[in-house]
């Protein structure tokens, strides 16, 4: 659901950048908001559900709710942006609107995270162990190729 819920967010900032640079791509973005949408409130009902309390349940529903009508303000400010391209006015209006969906996005991770603090930690904490193995896993691939040999005839086979 995270990952859904930040896939909206790169989508809505892809919306921004296309208005001024290319609006006719808006469409195709809209159609792209609307499937993660979709997707992230499929994933929100058990979430909801498996909240530590009912409390936390319904707040992720309002603020997905929410995100929702978000969501369909800035797919018409985009629908609206398509038909006149060059008015100034409507993109203000569209990227105010992206502004608002990203503000929700951080509302419904938020919530989320209220719901799930255990589950964030280790998600964090194996996110971070990732990273520390694939950095050592890089070192060992550059050290083994040889290109992190002291200029002496040392080499890291003969340290392994």
């Amino acid at each position: 659901m995270v990952k859904t819920a930040k896939a909206i967010a790169v989508t809505v900032q892809e919306m921004v950048t296309k208005s001024t640079t290319n609006p006719d791509e808006l469409g195709t973005l809209a159609n792209q908001l609307t499937n993660d949408y979709g997707q992230l409130a499929q994933e929100a009902k058990p979430a909801a559900l498996t909240a530590e309390n009912e409390e936390i349940g319904s707040h992720i529903k309002r603020r997905v709710q929410e995100l929702g009508h978000g969501c369909a303000a800035l797919v018409t400010k985009a629908g609206a942006l398509q038909c006149s391209p060059s008015d100034a006015y409507t993109k203000k209006e569209l990227i105010e609107s992206a502004r608002k969906v990203s503000e929700k996005v951080s509302h419904v991770l938020a919530a989320l995270q209220a719901g799930n603090r255990g589950t964030q930690a280790c998600i964090t904490a194996a996110s971070a162990v990732s990273g520390i193995i694939a950095d050592l896993d890089t070192t060992i691939m550059f050290a083994t190729a040889g290109t992190l040999n002291r200029e002496n005839s040392e080499t890291f086979a003969d340290h392994r």
